[in-house]
């Protein structure tokens, strides 16, 4: 009997044997059997959403300008593991119309563009807003009162500014890190989730990818951002 099964997001798409941040990646992870896709965004020179993680191309190319400091002309010749780097257009045009995307804003100058490229897809109920930066999410918000936010954690001061945040801004979603579980020991963690539950807030954890941790937390999370596909696919498909 199939166990009772997350979202399941490929995290820069099937990450773990893609060029992560690809179209490739992203098809491969729907492919695979992910229900979507998470994906991080940032702004070029003139203006375009260039999906990529880094704020600079220094992994795949040995140069370290930044994203914002080049065109997406400049942008196109460059590729990633053989992979062009795609905009968040292109995601919306290539991926398909029933795939839930996780738009993780890196840039908070992309804020705007990215909420008005979503809408011009039609695409804001099957999109996940997050970030990691608070101004990106208020931008967000003041655009639009019915949209999805994630609140993106990492530091364990930002846990204290979870209910407040939530208060202000009406969050979807608090994506946790696993690494809680170090941060906090695991039964502090389920103490905390379950606080959260009862807001009405869904919990996304990133970046799970063993199924020891899956089950460690088993009955405590909405969805999974992982590299691995279909390892966590194929746990909840057995």
């Amino acid at each position: 009997m199939a166990k009772e099964r997350p979202v399941i997001l490929g995290h820069r798409g099937y990450r773990a044997k893609y060029p992560e941040n690809t179209i490739l990646a992203f098809k491969k992870a729907i492919e695979y059997g992910a229900d979507g896709v998470e994906l991080d965004v940032q702004l070029s020179k003139d203006g375009a959403l260039i999906i990529y993680h880094d704020d600079n191309f220094e992994k795949i190319t040995g140069d370290n300008t930044k994203i914002i400091d080049l065109t997406s002309k400049e942008i196109k010749k460059i590729k990633n593991g053989g992979e062009p780097i795609p905009t968040l257009e292109e995601v919306f045009i290539k991926l398909p119309d029933y795939s839930y995307i996780n738009v993780e804003i890196k840039n908070v100058d992309a804020t705007e563009m990215a909420y008005n490229t979503v809408k011009s897809f039609n695409a804001l109920e099957r999109v996940l807003f997050s970030s990691f930066n608070v101004e990106a999410l208020k931008k967000l918000r003041n655009l639009d009162n019915n949209i999805d936010l994630g609140l993106l954690i990492e530091e364990k001061e930002m846990i204290d500014k979870i209910i407040p945040l939530h208060n202000e801004l009406n969050f979807y979603s608090i994506n946790l890190p696993v690494e809680g579980i170090e941060m906090l020991g695991l039964e502090n963690y389920k103490t905390l989730i379950s606080q959260l539950m009862e807001l009405g807030l869904h919990i996304v954890f990133w970046t799970l990818n063993d199924i020891e941790t899956l089950e460690s937390l088993d009955g405590y999370f909405d969805a999974i951002i992982t590299d691995n596909v279909e390892t966590i696919v194929e746990y909840y498909n057995k």
